[in-house]
């Protein structure tokens, strides 16, 4: 592919063109040749991950799971401590109680956990089932029977709930060496706090390992985005799976902050245990919204969570040898069939030998292509421009799309695989296109071969010392630039060494396994990134955060392409026009189309918010820059139903609800504040106190602001802060329960939008000198 055709020997040489002439008809050949091939493979190894993460279709477990996840949904919203959750986990109760040789328990428990920037005083329910084996020592199999407030949870996680009833339905007839404790907690979405209250119960004292199953999506299979640092032997294990499915890019996205969500996982790996998080993530615009239904799951994802849960279940608690801990390793799978793990100390070292090999091979590749290293020294400096080159065309490109057409990409995301990652893999380029254009116009016309060999020199040297950069860092995401490393080396070897068109082959085998690793990567990004950054709730446009995201696939993409891009010559005549065209047609689309259709919502969210001493008022807020009142939502539902706009928000009528009284009481400016909540039927109390020096049971809170929930302590609780000045102190209480108006209000929403509504009650106080 990098092999020039030579010209007859006794053929007279062709004179030179004149500098800035176009390129010839052969040239145009070439160029249209190499890179419809290259398009080709590109599109090809897209399509083999995305139906290579099929999954198969539902059997008759897979079939239950989803009649079990129905008959949780008819409970509608069941969040922790509700009535409806106790519908709930008296019908997982009596399933459990139906399978022979389960222990079933009903564990009520109450008390205390710091979950992040908040504290939360808890009383929940959990229902718990033991199989025992030959020994005590345990795995965990957890799900969350409660559902967010936004919606009846069937994806999140009630498919969850009926594939590991299905599982322990399988796992009963068999015989365990270690034992299986199933957790049906009720208390994930407020807070952890059903994980907290499981390390109350006995049995909690014999768990060594766990399986978390969540969901953020509601399709696809389940996938592995989460492992403790020594949990490598489990690491392992995952990949005996029947589909093995997981990427470190789940992992460094949580450890980095970048997915502002948590498991209860978090609970169980501060006491020691070891374990791994699954999820089905895709088609995330379900997740936590009313239209969170079996309607909507996948076909045969709850066959794959089941299948799942029944093989990891059975490697733990069999004769697997997990008596020592070890490093987690760096894991990733390559179309769901194969399960790859990386050492961290050894992808360290076999960096470091890549590093010496590619040293040993540039001098021998010099001296037989007569290159100066000069060239490739700049060429691979070039390639490692395009990183900041790349970031700096996403925030241009992001930019533009935003003043285009804030959000298109949320309902229309093919838009990032075909506007804005080609632009953002060209800025990539960039850098190398320069510099050969400069070279070419340097140098007479001859031989293209040192220029393509070159560029294949000074990419790999980028993609080796960026591979072990992220290496000696522990830059999980590296594993695309480590394997490309070792691709692009042994093809270097192989023009050096293998005859004829032999040559080639190489690096065209490796340059296709490695556009499949890229698509895989670039799929499970966008399909998690893009539900998710579109519902952020953020005061600008998240396009350029979108398009810089696409630059940790368009650089691994830019750098394994500009061979081939030097390969290719020049481009046609007007191309640069073409270029143009293209970026104004993607633009002119972006900001024709909506940002949100009936199959990619927005969320709006209905707050009747009654404050003392206040007229009530409905709220309507958006979690994205695009909020109700810039899209005019407020006002068309102000114009369908008649209510009035008042505040930014709709006037309402007082709707009565169960609401506890709250009183506070205090010593003195610094002595502690009692804030005392009466016997109510809140779903959720929320304490939000501001002002210096404030902790909670001991605990200090930073940014002089300390937030309390209060969850299922429905006969009145007492929350006390300490402080050392005056403060502010905000209660409120609230309540799935609405009234007429906002119901009205809900009706009247676009039907691009999904809404759903509550009622808050709040009431303060603040000390006479605050």
């Amino acid at each position: 592919m990098l092999k020039s055709r030579p010209r007859a020997v006794n053929a007279p040489s062709s004179a030179p063109r004149a500098v800035g002439a176009g390129p010839s008809r052969p040239d145009t050949r070439r160029f249209v040749r190499t890179w419809g091939v290259l398009v080709l493979l590109l599109a090809l190894s897209f399509s083999l991950a995305y139906w290579a993460t099929r999954p198969s279709p539902d059997r008759e477990a897979g079939r239950g799971a989803l009649a079990t996840a129905r008959q949780l949904e008819g409970f509608g919203t069941h969040v922790a401590a509700s009535p409806q959750l106790a519908g709930a986990l008296d019908l997982v109760s009596r399933d459990l109680k139906a399978i022979p040789g389960l222990e079933v328990e009903r564990q009520r428990a109450s008390g205390s956990y710091r979950f992040h920037d908040r504290a939360v005083d808890y009383g929940v329910e959990n229902v718990i089932a033991r199989q025992q084996g030959d020994t005590d020592d345990a795995l965990l199999v957890n799900v969350h029977v409660d559902s967010a407030m936004e919606g009846p949870g069937a994806a999140d996680d009630g498919i969850n709930v009926g594939a590991v009833l299905q599982a322990a339905r399988q796992l009963a007839g068999q015989d365990h060496h270690r034992t299986v404790i199933y957790l049906f907690n009720g208390g994930e979405e407020v807070g952890l706090t059903g994980a907290d209250a499981f390390t109350k119960h006995p049995w909690a004292s014999h768990v060594r390992w766990f399986l978390n199953l969540e969901a953020v999506g509601s399709g696809g299979l389940p996938i592995l985005f989460q492992a403790g640092k020594d949990d490598g032997g489990l690491v392992d294990l995952a990949g005996d799976t029947a589909r093995p499915y997981g990427s470190v890019l789940g992992q460094w996205l949580f450890q980095a902050g970048l997915i502002n969500s948590d498991t209860d996982s978090r609970v169980w790996r501060a006491r020691g245990w070891s374990g791994l998080d699954y999820a089905l993530f895709e088609d995330g615009y379900r997740y936590h919204t009313p239209d969170d239904r079996v309607a909507g799951i996948g076909s045969g994802s709850a066959q794959a969570v089941t299948d799942l849960t029944v093989r990891f279940a059975s490697d733990v608690t069999g004769s697997a040898d997990l008596s020592d801990r070890k490093p987690a390793p760096y894991y990733f799978d390559v179309l769901s069939r194969w399960w790859v793990t990386l050492d961290p100390l050894l992808t360290k070292a076999g960096m470091l030998a890549l590093l010496l090999a590619l040293a040993g091979l540039t001098w021998r590749a010099c001296r037989v292509w007569d290159i100066r290293p000069g060239r490739v020294a700049a060429t691979a400096g070039a390639a490692l421009l395009g990183l900041p080159a790349a970031v700096l065309t996403g925030i241009v490109v992001g930019v533009a799309q935003s003043l285009a057409g804030p959000h298109a990409w949320f309902a229309h995301p093919w838009l990032v695989y075909l506007v804005t990652l080609p632009l953002i893999v060209l800025g990539a380029l960039a850098p190398q296109l320069l510099l050969e254009r400069r070279r070419r116009r340097r140098t007479p016309v001859g031989d293209r071969r040192p220029g393509a060999r070159t560029a294949l020199l000074g990419n790999t040297w980028a993609v080796v010392v960026l591979g072990a950069l992220t290496a000696w860092f522990g830059v999980g995401l590296g594993y695309l630039l480590w394997i490309a490393s070792a691709l692009l080396v042994v093809s270097i070897g192989g023009f050096l060494l293998l005859p004829g068109r032999w040559r080639a082959v190489p690096l065209l085998m490796g340059t296709f396994a490695l556009f499949v690793l890229i698509a895989q990567f670039a799929r499970n990004l966008f399909e998690l990134a893009v539900p998710m950054m579109g519902r952020l709730p953020t005061a600008v446009p998240m396009d350029a955060a979108v398009a810089v995201a696409c630059a940790l696939v368009a650089v691994p993409l830019a750098l394994i392409l500009a061979p081939f891009a030097v390969h290719a010559g020049r481009p046609p005549r007007r191309s640069g026009l073409a270029l143009a065209a293209y970026t104004a047609c993607g633009l002119l689309v972006v900001g024709l189309i909506s940002p949100y259709d009936s199959a990619h919502p927005k969320l709006v969210s209905l707050f009747q918010e009654q404050t003392d001493g206040q007229d009530a008022r409905i709220v309507l807020e958006g979690r994205d820059y695009l909020t109700p009142q810039k899209l005019g939502i407020v006002d068309q539902v102000a114009h369908d139903t008649g209510l009035r706009v008042r505040d930014g928000g709709l006037a309402a009528r007082k709707v009565s609800v169960p609401e506890g009284t709250v009183s506070f009481d205090t010593a003195g400016p610094t002595a502690p504040v009692r804030i005392a909540i009466g016997a109510n039927r809140a779903e959720l109390v929320r304490v939000t106190v501001t002002g210096p020096g404030l902790s909670v049971g001991g605990r200090p809170f930073e940014g002089g602001e300390a937030v309390v929930d209060v969850v299922g302590r429905f006969d009145g609780h007492t929350v006390t802060v300490e402080r050392s000045g005056p403060v502010r102190i905000q209660v409120d209480q609230v309540f799935l329960r609405t009234g007429k108006d906002a119901d009205r209000a809900l009706a009247a929403l676009p039907d691009w939008t999904m809404g759903h509504a509550r009622t808050v009650v709040q009431r303060t106080w603040a000390d006479r000198r605050s």
